[in-house]
Formats: structure tokens, C-alpha cells, sequence
């Protein structure tokens, strides 16, 4: 049983890499940008967990139509690529940090006097509401708001519609800022629809969260925030924007089809889950189990983006937590696998992407002292599911579509 157990753990495995494989944004933006009729004299930024790559081919593509340029990613992010016209800035990722700033600040000054003969191309991905940030609020209350947001469940258009009402690049700001030059933005998507104003925040695209949903989700995830919520209801001012328009890269769906391809090579009949996968990551692995056949080796594979409530002082990421939950689950029984991982490498403040859970999960952590129902209580996946060896580590990929969640069984 173990040797059927260690064989669908290999090809969970296998599957997810080469999801994320071909999810690399290289080549899609590159095609994007032979695409398009783009002129001398470019401003380019590229904002997000996939930027480098992204501005990778835009300097292979275009060259020297590039003037000048700005690369923003997160930390360990940046790999061997270097360019004179396209420096980079590292910053923070799930909160923002004071290189956040720095780089928002850098960009709204590269673009602050162009003309209407200026082109602004802007390059997104994932991440970026986190890595490129200035804040109409005072910092630390901006950080402690995202805190109180993610720690608190919050679903992930609460937290752009009420982060996008307390900055000033956000919900089409830094577009404006732009004005009058024209803004052409490539994005690779990690959101669900792939809507202009949630990917990165809507950095390019005007924010038409109405003000009373954006007061709906203040009150109801910052009640103890008078401050924040003074600021998020207060009625914005419509910005001047020229749209040279909006080209989407990659989704999700690039993750999932890769996976479902590698799965059938495998042998595995293939269902999609319908939709995006979203809500409290702890109570999706029972869901996903049960839409599985009893009978026959079937994969099932989903996209999408869940959440965690912090309840404990652990530590880990919703991939992590889905794992440790899948594995209380899994328990004893040998033919089912259950995986999951943050395309872009990482999952949480941890160095991990995700886990990986089998019938014998449980079992190992027991065997080194952790318990893995108290773990899963306290928010703690990342420190059970490393004694059990069950995390994943890819360090950063260089795309971002979002997570992948993949279970196996095998008759």
C-alpha cells in the first residue's frame, strides 16, 4: 500500500510542476507585445510576483523603444535579471513594506510630466497591491488594515475595494497620475474573471466598487478602525485616464489545463471543478473529497484563491492549511492524495507553496510529536507538515495564476 501511496505522490507532484511550468508569463506577454503598435520612448513598469519575467520580454521584444522603466517585485524575486533602463525595487508581500513606497513613489515621479506623445506601458501580476503602495493614510495604519483584513477572512475583493479607497496609485490612480499620456497595460491574471480592477488592485483601470459595498466590507472587517473607515467612505474624485488599452497574459486556466493535460497523460480521468475555488481553506478538502468518484483513478483539479480566519497563533498559508485539513481527512486511507500549491512559490509568510497530504500524513507527524488536529487549531500546517515532510517547497517561479488544488485517487 505505501508503494501506491508514494506513486500518486510522485504524480501529484508532477502534475503541479508542470502546471507551473506553463504558467510562466515569459512567452505570453512576449506575444502579446509583438502584437501591439508600440512607439519610440517607452515608460514601462512592471509591478508584481511576475514581474521580472514579464519585464524580461518586454526588454527582449522591444528593445530599444524602451526609455526608461521600473521593475517591482517581492523579495528574492529578482533572479539573475538586470537591465539599464529597467532597475529593479524589491519589496513586501502579503503587507506592504517602506520599499513599497519607495517604488510607488519612484514611478508616480517617472510619470508625473509626460505628454500626450508619451506611451506608458504597465506590466502586472499578482502581488502587486502589496509590493506598490502609497498611502493616503498614514502607513502603519495602511499595513495594520491589511493586517486586520487578511487575518480576519476577509475575501479577497474586500480587501481591494477597501485598500484601493486608501492609497493613491490604487483603483486607477497611478494611470491618472500618467495623464495625459496614453496607458497600455499587459496583466497577468490571478483573480477570478480576471477583472482590470482586482488584478494588482486596478493600478490602470478606474474603481467601480460602489462607496456603500467598500463601507459594507470596512464595517464589517475593521469595526475597531474609525480611522480607516472615515477614509474609505469618503466620496472620491473622478480621474482623468487615457486607456490605450487592457491585454490579459495568463489565468488560472493556464494552471489547470496544464494540470489536467499531465494528469491524463498519467491515466487519470479528469474532472474540473467548477469555478473558482473559494471560501475557508480548512473546510474545502472535505467538498473537493466529495465530488471524487468512489471508483477508478480520477483526478480532480481546481483553481482559485481561498482564505484563512486566524484562530491560533501558528504559523502557515491557506495551501498549508487545506493540506493539514486534507490530511485529518486522509487518514488510513492509501489510495488518495490530496495537494495543494501557490503557483508563484510561496504561501503565506512562509517559505513554502503549499502541501501535499496522504493516508499516512497524520501519521508521521504523531511519530514526531505533533498533533495534528491541535496543529490545525492553532493556524500551525506549516510546523506539522514539515516534521511530516509534507510541504512544498518551489522557492519563487516567477509566475502567478493564482493556487493550484489537485486530488488523486487511484483504484
Amino acid at each position: 500500500m505505501r508503494d501506491t501511496v508514494v506513486t500518486l505522490r510522485d504524480a501529484a507532484l508532477s502534475i503541479a510542476r508542470e502546471a507551473i511550468r506553463a504558467a510562466d508569463p515569459y512567452d505570453s506577454t512576449a506575444r502579446i507585445l509583438k502584437g501591439l503598435s508600440l512607439p519610440d520612448g517607452l515608460t514601462v513598469l512592471s509591478v508584481g510576483k511576475a514581474a521580472v519575467p514579464m519585464a524580461r520580454a518586454a526588454a527582449d521584444t522591444l528593445g530599444g523603444r524602451i526609455k526608461r522603466g521600473l521593475v517591482v517585485t517581492k523579495y528574492g524575486h529578482t533572479g539573475d535579471f538586470a537591465s539599464p533602463v529597467l532597475p529593479v525595487i524589491e519589496s513586501a508581500h502579503p503587507v506592504s513594506d517602506e520599499n513599497s513606497a519607495l517604488a510607488a513613489e519612484r514611478a508616480l515621479s517617472m510619470t508625473a510630466a509626460l505628454s500626450e506623445t508619451d506611451t506608458v506601458l504597465v506590466l502586472l501580476s499578482g502581488g502587486g497591491s502589496a509590493l506598490f503602495e502609497k498611502s493616503a493614510v498614514p502607513a502603519v495604519l495602511q499595513r495594520r488594515v491589511t493586517e486586520k483584513l487578511l487575518a480576519r477572512g476577509a475575501p479577497i475583493e474586500a480587501v481591494n475595494a477597501v485598500r484601493k479607497r486608501l492609497s493613491l496609485v490604487k483603483g486607477g490612480r497611478f494611470a491618472a497620475n500618467c495623464y495625459p499620456a496614453r496607458v497600455i497595460t499587459v496583466a497577468l491574471s490571478d483573480v477570478p474573471g480576471d477583472d482590470p480592477g482586482v488584478i494588482a488592485s486596478g493600478i490602470t483601470v478606474p474603481d467601480l466598487t460602489p462607496a456603500a459595498a467598500a463601507a459594507r466590507y470596512a464595517e464589517r472587517y475593521l469595526w475597531d478602525e474609525p480611522e480607516a473607515l472615515a477614509a474609505v467612505t469618503r466620496t472620491a474624485a473622478p480621474l482623468k485616464i487615457r486607456d490605450g488599452g487592457y491585454y490579459i497574459a495568463g489565468s488560472v486556466g493556464l494552471l489547470t489545463d496544464a494540470a489536467a493535460k499531465r494528469a491524463e497523460d498519467l491515466g487519470f480521468s479528469v474532472l474540473r471543478y467548477p469555478g473558482f475555488l473559494i471560501g475557508e481553506a480548512r473546510e474545502q478538502p472535505a467538498r473537493l473529497l466529495s465530488m471524487l468518484p468512489e471508483c477508478g483513478s480520477a483526478a480532480l483539479i481546481s483553481g482559485g484563491e481561498t482564505t484563512v480566519t486566524l484562530r491560533g497563533t501558528g504559523k502557515g498559508g491557506r495551501n498549508q492549511e487545506m493540506a493539514l485539513s486534507a490530511a485529518l481527512i486522509l487518514e488510513n486511507d492509501p489510495d488518495t492524495v490530496f495537494l495543494s500549491v501557490g503557483s508563484d512559490g510561496t504561501d503565506g509568510p512562509t517559505d513554502a507553496a503549499g502541501g501535499v497530504a496522504d493516508g499516512y500524513t497524520c501519521r508521521r507527524m504523531r511519530e514526531r510529536g505533533v498533533d495534528p488536529a491541535a496543529a490545525l487549531a492553532d493556524n500551525d500546517a506549516y510546523h506539522a507538515l514539515d516534521a511530516a515532510g509534507d510541504l512544498i517547497r518551489t522557492g519563487p517561479t516567477g509566475t502567478n495564476v493564482n493556487d493550484l488544488t489537485l486530488l488523486l485517487r487511484r483504484a
